[in-house]
C-alpha cells in the first residue's frame, strides 16, 4: 500500500427517537433509540505503517486518548496483529454534537483494518470489538437506519428506508455526554420507539423524541434548543428534535414547502448549518 492509499467515508447519525429506560448495574443508562445516517461525514486515509498512528487536522484529544486508536491497538492485540497502520482522520463531523462523529470514524477504523489486515472478522466478532470501544460504534458497522438498545450494543436494522432532507444547526455550544447522563432523572412518559418504527414510511414526524432534552437545557442554560427547535418548523420543517445528547438541533423539512434558509440562517447567523440527508444504506 502506498501512503493513503485506502480512502474511507465515516458518516454522521441523528437520533430519531431516544428513549432512557433506567440506570444499569455497570452505571450507563438502558437506552432504546432510532438512528438513522445522514450524508455528513468525516474521511479515514489509511496506509500500512510499522506502529499504530492516528493524526488529525485538529486536536480534540490525545492520540492515545482517540478511540480510532483504541480500536486499532484492541484489534492489533486480540489477533495478534504484526503489522502497524497510520489512520489520518480528516473530520468534518463536529466533536460533541451529538452526531457519533467519534463512533463513527472507530466503526470505520474496525471494518477497514478488518478488510487490511486480512482478519476475516464476522459481523459477531466485529461487535464484540466495537461495543468495547463505545457506545454508540455498533450501530455504525451496519449504517442502516436501525433500532438500538442497551448501552449501544444491540443494533437492530429495519427493512423500512428514511428519506429525507435534513437541517443541522449548530450552536457554538459542546455538550458532555458524561455531564448529561450523570445528571439525567428518567421520566415517566409515553413516548415509545414503537410509534416511530411502525409508522417509518408514512407519516412517523409527530412521534420523535428525544428524553435527553430537558436535562440538557437544564445543565446548558444559554442552550437556546426550544427557540432553535421552533424556529426551525417556523422556517418550513416538519418537526425539529436534539440528536443524542446534543448540541445539534435538526429539523425536517416539509416536502411540500420551501424552506425559508435566508430567514433562518439570518435569525441564527451565530450557530454553524449545514443541509442534507438521510441516507438509507452507506457504501
Amino acid at each position: 500500500m502506498e501512503k493513503h492509499e485506502l480512502v474511507k467515508k465515516a458518516y454522521a447519525k441523528i437520533n430519531l427517537g431516544l428513549k432512557t429506560l433506567k440506570k444499569r448495574e455497570d452505571g450507563y443508562h438502558e437506552l432504546e433509540m432510532v438512528m438513522v445516517n445522514i450524508d455528513l461525514y468525516d474521511t479515514l486515509y489509511f496506509a500500512l505503517s510499522k506502529d499504530i498512528k492516528v493524526l488529525m487536522d485538529n486536536d480534540i484529544c490525545k492520540m492515545e486518548d482517540n478511540i480510532v486508536y483504541k480500536a486499532a491497538m484492541l484489534m492489533k492485540n486480540t489477533y495478534s496483529v504484526e503489522e502497524g497502520i497510520s489512520i489520518r482522520i480528516e473530520k468534518h463531523i463536529p466533536d460533541g454534537g451529538g452526531l457519533g462523529g467519534g463512533s463513527s470514524d472507530a466503526a470505520c477504523a474496525i471494518l477497514t483494518l478488518n478488510e487490511i489486515w486480512n482478519l476475516n472478522l464476522n459481523m459477531k466478532e466485529l461487535n464484540g470489538i466495537a461495543s468495547k470501544i463505545g457506545s454508540d460504534v455498533s450501530f455504525f458497522l451496519y449504517n442502516k437506519p436501525s433500532i438500538v438498545k442497551g448501552r449501544g450494543e444491540i443494533v437492530l436494522p429495519l427493512d423500512q428506508t428514511v428519506d429525507e432532507d435534513i437541517v443541522l444547526v449548530m450552536p457554538k455550544l459542546k455538550c458532555s455526554t458524561k455531564d448529561i447522563y450523570m445528571n439525567h432523572v428518567i421520566k415517566d412518559n409515553n413516548n415509545t420507539i414503537e410509534n416511530i418504527t411502525k409508522n417509518i414510511s408514512t407519516k412517523y414526524y409527530g412521534y420523535l423524541f428525544n428524553d435527553l432534552e430537558d436535562t440538557t437545557k437544564k445543565i446548558y442554560k444559554e442552550y437556546k434548543l426550544d427557540d432553535i427547535k421552533k424556529e426551525l418548523i417556523k422556517c418550513g420543517c416538519v418537526t425539529s428534535l436534539m440528536s443524542g445528547s446534543g448540541s445539534t438541533i435538526f429539523g425536517i423539512k416539509d416536502k411540500n414547502k420551501e424552506f425559508d434558509s435566508k430567514e433562518f440562517e439570518k435569525k441564527y447567523s451565530d450557530c454553524k448549518i449545514i443541509y442534507c440527508k438521510t441516507i438509507s444504506s452507506c457504501k
